[in-house]
């Protein structure tokens, strides 16, 4: 959990001005822009599912130790880079590092925690990670705009970043039990399981609009709203106090409900979050949009972490986290593409945000389905062979 916060503050004293970096300072078109962010997630889109399988094959720590690298080498790299042509590669290898990262972290909390309980720990995970978000965007705003330049902010993100890899290094054993058997080759076969693939496609629709926010919003305030670039780090901010003040209070809440009712309330309310920013008359009015997506996000990835961990044999739990991630990392990636392109071709910076009800009902369709058909599947489970363990297990 220090490893998250250190590397969490190294990458998100960047993340919020990058694009703004990439479009005003190096002259790259809000289309490419866009582009240059699918390359990287489809690049860890690509590597998710082989990542999930180093995860069992070589361990934890190994593959989460290559992903916390790019908290390094990515800021290093923008030291020194800069046209298109140079940048593609560096983001198209962050994509592949966060994919590790993602991955290993999701497999090491559920190695870690007893199942009751990692619902718990994954917003925990949240509320220290996201503690970050409180100082860093502020941070990296007040760089900016006392020093002038972005040279220093990537050199001190990069030494942020460096720490946060040693502290891992040296203080994190491997979590992966000894004995348990290992996997010769991936395995895509775990997508038969039909409650992994509806929960995966679900979630995929999911990240087609929340993704927005951390591609397109940079832009969509600056250029359109017409905020500062410290008022731009502050609505990120806002977003990590949310999730600070409020991730525990809610998953204690989401703990009474059945998490597939969870799960389609937090969609829900990060669709209204989403959408309300295209129509915000006021920055004030902005920052209650993004209390309101945070609200939703508190809700929608712990559970989704839950259900994807509760799915997977242990042995095997690493390929079940990388399919899950497999199918995120195609709604991540697809999400600043599209919205970058119905951004450019239409015109209208203002249309991306309002699709977000159509994918949020397609996910919350998909996530009902999946909540009946385990109900009947647990149903008819119990009435062939008695097993009060498995039903609540399911439920």
């Amino acid at each position: 959990m220090l490893n998250v916060i250190v590397t969490g503050l190294a990458s998100t004293m960047l993340a919020p001005y990058l694009p703004v970096y990439l479009y005003e300072k190096l002259g790259i078109p809000i289309g490419s822009v866009s582009f240059l962010y699918f390359a990287s997630g489809l690049v860890g889109t690509l590597s998710v599912f082989l990542m999930g399988w180093l995860v069992d094959r070589i361990g934890r720590k190994a593959v989460l130790a290559f992903g916390n690298a790019s908290a390094v080498l990515v800021p290093a790299a923008f030291m020194r880079i800069t046209t298109f042509e140079q940048v593609l590669p560096v983001m198209s290898v962050s994509g592949l590092m966060g994919s590790a990262g993602q991955t290993s972290s999701t497999a090491m909390i559920a190695d870690q925690v007893e199942e009751s309980k990692r619902n718990t720990a994954y917003g925990i995970s949240r509320i220290l990670g996201n503690a970050a978000w409180i100082v860093a965007p502020i941070l990296g705003g007040f760089i900016l705009a006392e020093q002038g330049g972005y040279q220093q902010l990537f050199m001190i993100s990069a030494l942020v970043g460096l720490a946060g890899v040693l502290l891992f290094v040296v203080l994190v054993p491997e979590s992966r039990k000894v004995g348990l058997e290992k996997p010769s080759l991936p395995k895509l076969g775990v997508l038969r399981n039909r409650d992994l693939l509806v929960l995966c496609v679900a979630s995929l629709f999911s990240m087609l609009f929340y993704s927005q926010f951390y591609s397109l919003l940079p832009i969509f305030a600056s250029q359109v709203k017409g905020l500062s670039q410290l008022e731009v780090g502050l609505l990120f901010s806002i977003s990590g106090v949310t999730v600070v003040a409020l991730q525990f209070p809610t998953s204690s809440w989401l703990e009474r409900l059945p998490k597939q009712t969870g799960y389609i309330l937090g969609v829900i309310i990060l669709a209204i979050g989403i959408t309300s920013i295209a129509v915000a008359p006021s920055f004030y009015w902005l920052i209650v949009s993004v209390i309101v997506m945070t609200v939703g996000e508190n809700m929608f990835f712990p559970i989704a972490s839950v259900l994807v961990t509760e799915i997977a044999p242990e042995p095997e739990r690493g390929m079940y986290v990388g399919a899950f991630g497999l199918f995120l990392s195609i709604g991540s990636n697809i999400s600043p593409l599209l919205g970058g392109a119905v951004w450019q071709v239409t015109g209208n910076p203002y249309l991306p945000w309002l699709l977000s009800p159509l994918y949020a009902a397609i996910s919350v369709g998909l996530a009902v389905f999946y909540k009946v058909r385990t109900r009947s599947t647990t149903r008819n489970t119990t009435e062939e062979q008695p097993d009060v363990g498995r039903v609540e297990r399911v439920e």
